[in-house]
């Protein structure tokens, strides 16, 4: 991408609606809702926070009717219309997930989505590059006469949500984690060649539940005609096929692997202790604050070491206090801050804003003053939790 290309910010693009779902809502309920609207993941507003379920989750749940999305969601970052498009595609490629809500003064917006990233960087930079170089060379397969409960097990543990399936090495189709989980909630049918259709049922062969059309390419094709096949036939996948061979195969995260990130690649003294346990939600954390690190490094060069140190408190069974600490080291001086607050993003927000109003009053003169400072703030937007 180009300079002006990388400075793209998630308000630059058409985000897609989104219906939040509540924690007691079924399993089932999303399903439904999923295969009607065609998306892959629900979100979940509780307590100040947002959590998704994505259609790979549900292949571990046996009973889609009574289980709760409570007892599978898990917390995911909530992104601002200011933030930069190529941290939410960071985002998306290191942790495997499609789309990520977009808020706005605390409201939910829409989501980004891969799709979205992808569309904008064939359009910027696609002839640039080939499908050899961006496809996952020799993915794993599935035999025509593997049992569904096969390719969920390898889908949950290698976290991929799409197999071609082959036949003497030949493809012949996909069978995808759209297909096993919508089949939950499918009565028994009979289908024409591929036998009876248990519901929710894990012993079908494959074959049985692929759809009807795969999307497939050529490693000669480019990016953009790749990208047209996964448009039109609704799918997250083109499988790369060569003398009827499958050779790789492509999805919107391999797209995302050639979008610059951003970033340095000097090392950062960063340091954050008590760092949330969910890797998104400390991915988020942690980005944010190292990117407004950099920037006060580069205003100011004397900078020796940054900490961040997070301590939890329960005020009762649904709220966690998070009080933060920062401190900044440099060669001439030293500064510190507290803020506290029941959001650990709108904390590490705050905590940002502040390292980037030390990084505007640094400069590089010999004469600059030492001084130091410690300061508590608490998070404007929190509330009494009584």
């Amino acid at each position: 991408m180009s300079n002006s290309e990388e400075k793209l910010r998630i308000s630059d693009y058409a985000l897609e609606p989104v219906h939040v779902f509540d924690a007691s809502d079924t399993v089932s309920q999303l399903i439904g809702n999923l295969k009607e609207t065609h998306s892959y993941e629900g979100f979940i507003e509780e307590n100040n926070r947002t959590s998704s379920v994505m259609l790979r989750d549900i292949l571990d749940v046996d009973n889609a009717v009574t289980t709760k999305l409570s007892t599978i969601m898990a917390p995911v970052p909530r992104l601002n219309a200011g933030d930069s498009a190529n941290f939410a595609a960071k985002l998306m490629f290191e942790h495997r997930i499609r789309s990520l809500p977009v808020y706005e003064k605390g409201k939910i917006q829409g989501k980004i989505t891969s799709m979205a990233l992808t569309k904008a960087f064939v359009e910027s930079s696609g002839s640039k590059f080939t499908i050899p170089k961006i496809m996952t060379s020799d993915p794993i397969t599935v035999d025509v006469s593997d049992t569904a409960a096969k390719a969920r097990s390898v889908m949950m543990r290698r976290k991929i949500d799409q197999l071609p399936i082959v036949e003497a090495k030949k493809l012949i189709g996909a069978v995808t984690s759209d297909d096993i989980v919508f089949s939950m909630l499918l009565p028994v049918v009979e289908r024409e060649n591929k036998g009876s259709l248990r519901k929710g049922r894990f012993a079908n062969t494959v074959s049985s539940l692929a759809g009807e059309n795969t999307t497939t390419n050529e490693p000669r094709d480019s990016l953009s005609k790749v990208l047209q096949n996964m448009i039109k036939f609704s799918t997250n996948y083109s499988i790369i096929v060569e003398d009827g061979l499958v050779s790789g195969i492509v999805t919107f995260r391999d797209f995302l692997k050639v979008v610059p990130f951003g970033g340095t690649a000097e090392p950062v003294p960063v340091t954050i202790i008590g760092l949330p346990d969910n890797p998104l939600e400390a991915e988020l954390v942690k980005s944010k604050f190292t990117a407004a690190v950099e920037q006060l490094r580069i205003m100011d060069p004397t900078v020796t070491d940054v900490r961040a140190i997070i301590k939890n408190k329960m005020i009762n069974s649904q709220k966690m206090l998070y009080q933060v600490q920062v401190f900044v080291d440099s060669t001439e001086w030293h500064e510190n801050y507290k803020v506290e607050g029941y959001d650990i993003s709108k904390v590490f927000s705050e905590i940002n804003t502040w390292i980037k109003r030390v990084a505007s009053r640094r400069d590089t003169k010999p004469d600059r003053v030492k001084w130091k400072s410690s300061r508590r703030h608490q998070a404007p937007e929190e509330l009494n939790p009584e």
